[in-house]
């Protein structure tokens, strides 16, 4: 089974809290992809991505936010929403395979 959450690229919140990539499941068609927007926070703004290194390549390189969240879910206290790396929310990420972090 796949991890819903990608494990290769972390995004750190201001407030510390890492946020991972998050696979949502589509309500009509069963799909289960990363959603990733440019513009609004709707379905119809976004695109469905099933290859990790895509929604990484499309988040880092071409502008696009990726819906994330805390290992914990929000349930029982975590965080989800989503997130671009150019924004105030997001203080740093980090490649894990490479070891990179950008601050």
């Amino acid at each position: 089974m796949i991890d819903t959450l990608c494990r290769k690229f972390r995004l750190i919140h201001v407030c510390g809290d890492v946020l991972y990539p998050a696979r949502i499941k589509d309500r009509e068609s069963g799909e289960v992809a990363f959603r990733l927007a440019k513009g609004g926070n709707t379905k119809d703004d976004s695109i469905s991505v099933q290859n990790e290194e895509e929604m990484i390549e499309k988040v880092l390189h071409l502008g696009f936010r990726v819906r994330a969240r805390t290992e914990k879910p929000v349930s029982r206290g975590g965080r989800a929403g989503l997130y671009a790396i150019d924004e105030q929310a997001i203080r740093s990420y980090k490649l894990i395979e490479t070891g990179e972090v950008h601050a």
